[in-house]
């Protein structure tokens, strides 16, 4: 079949490979860690929690654009003492040493499927159930598994940086369309105090606009397919925060009904608006990081079905 999308992105090209063994997924794990060369921090490489063997039950996460592995030290160690095998990719052009590097431009959304469709493929080495979940650009990259891995018991969007707020859709698909063919800028997260910002070493305190769109370009082969086709994992689950304006809620909820039509059952939570829960809802190391709040959320949620 063709592709229903016009991003030239067609799952189909991207073909499924589930490790056959616990050793394979380890050899496969030390593909992704070589290319951890000497520009990314000593923190911020693929990360690997493992109990020696495969589990009952494996989980990837996926870290945010311009954040790194690092933002899953204290949620990935929870979930590797409750008994799973835990894989953090590192994400292509992230985790570098240079805060201000120009490398993150050169993301692409190809890059993007490649990493969720092998470590997908990984954790069925890691774990007999597999479940992925993922922040902001992570979210996206959860949001492919949801939507064409049948092989997937649990995928979890947290936040996915599907459009830009409080825009209509085809705003975001102008951008993405258009920004490979205009000049890259980046964008400081906070234009007042620019490289200055308070927040985790291991992330950047700038975005490209080249790579966002790249996001959004797989964002928008989600949204393309859920007109014609139901989601494929065993269970979808999503939370977001009434209070978030780094992406678009509506664009997410939008996916969600469009999913909803054809029958999927997607479970969905929203941070009430006076928590006052930011975007990045997981790194411990962010200042205004609430996870005495979002923690026991996010645990249920991804834990709602063992």
């Amino acid at each position: 079949m063709a592709s229903l999308s016009s991003t030239g992105l067609d799952p189909a090209t991207f073909p499924a490979r589930p490790a056959q063994s616990y050793a394979e997924a380890l050899t496969r794990v030390e593909a992704l860690q070589a290319l951890d060369g000497p520009t990314v921090r000593p923190d911020s490489g693929t990360r690997l929690w493992t109990h020696g063997a495969q589990t009952a039950r494996s989980i990837v996460f996926y870290h945010g654009y311009t954040n790194a592995p690092p933002q899953y030290n204290l949620l990935g160690e929870q979930f590797f003492q409750a008994g799973y095998n835990v894989l953090v990719p590192r994400l292509p052009h992230h985790g570098l040493q240079d805060p201000l590097t120009t490398d993150q431009m050169n993301l692409t959304a190809e890059e993007l499927i490649t990493l969720t469709q092998e470590t997908t493929d990984i954790a069925f080495g890691l774990g007999e159930r597999v479940t992925i979940a993922g922040l902001s650009c992570g979210g996206v990259m959860a949001g492919w598994a949801a939507a064409f891995r049948p092989d997937v018991f649990l995928a979890m969007g947290m936040a996915p940086a599907a459009n830009f707020p409080f825009v209509p859709m085809w705003v975001s698909t102008s951008f993405r369309k258009l920004a490979p063919r205009l000049p890259n800028f980046f964008i400081w997260w906070d234009p007042r105090v620019k490289d200055k910002l308070q927040g985790p070493p291991h992330a950047y305190p700038r975005f490209s606009t080249r790579g966002l769109g790249e996001i959004f370009r797989m964002a928008r082969v989600l949204y393309d397919y859920a007109d014609h086709q139901a989601p494929l994992a065993q269970h979808i689950s999503l939370t977001t925060s009434a209070f978030d304006t780094a992406v678009s809620n509506k664009t997410i909820y939008k996916l969600i009904a469009r999913w909803r039509k054809h029958g999927a059952t997607v479970e969905t939570y929203e941070f009430p608006k006076e928590q006052k829960v930011w975007h990045d809802i997981i790194d411990p190391a962010n200042p205004t990081g609430q996870i005495d709040i979002t923690y026991p959320v996010v645990t249920r949620m991804l834990t709602a079905y063992d």
